[in-house]
């Protein structure tokens, strides 16, 4: 059951050699409904939020510059939801409501979160223009620090999403 659709969103993807005076703005993104209640205030213009887009065509072959929707979602008959990393499968009393990939920005960009996007996404309608706001590319692996087995160089990392 869906609280509500809506669009991803965050920050400006601009790297620090773009722009080697700005380090600043938020590393989260957002779900942001597509019925807003907006202020009638205007602002100074010193923190932005942008639309989200694909960058690559690893989900869909026609996946590049797509905009991203997101939902806010709620399990009938569950006490708790969690996104576990590295995985495609719920550990056992939990209840799988969709399996993807980790996702997040460029390494060389600015800081964002790491989100699971759906194996098999849907794109905003008519949004396909390269506008290149908070972008995303899946999340592969790095031997070293993080210990390999078990995990292997350059792998997509899984995720899903369960419920209990």
């Amino acid at each position: 059951m869906y609280y509500f659709i809506g669009y991803a969103a965050g920050q400006l993807y601009y790297s620090a050699s773009s722009y080697p005076n700005r380090f600043g703005g938020a590393g989260n993104m957002l779900c942001l409904p597509n019925n807003p209640k907006l202020s009638n205030r205007t602002t100074q213009s010193n923190s932005f939020i942008y639309g989200a887009e694909f960058e690559e065509n690893f989900l869909r072959s026609d996946a590049i510059n797509e905009n991203i929707p997101c939902a806010f979602c709620r399990s009938l008959n569950t006490t708790s939801s969690s996104m576990f990393p590295g995985r495609n499968i719920c550990y056992s009393e939990w209840k799988k409501e969709y399996e993807g990939y980790i996702m997040s920005g460029h390494w060389g960009h600015r800081a964002s979160t790491y989100i699971c996007v759906d194996a098999h996404p849907d794109y905003v309608p008519g949004g396909k223009a390269d506008e290149n706001g908070q972008v995303l590319y899946v999340t592969s692996t790095k031997c070293g620090s993080l210990s390999c087995p078990p995990y292997h160089e350059n792998m997509a990392v899984n995720c899903v999403v369960c419920s209990k």
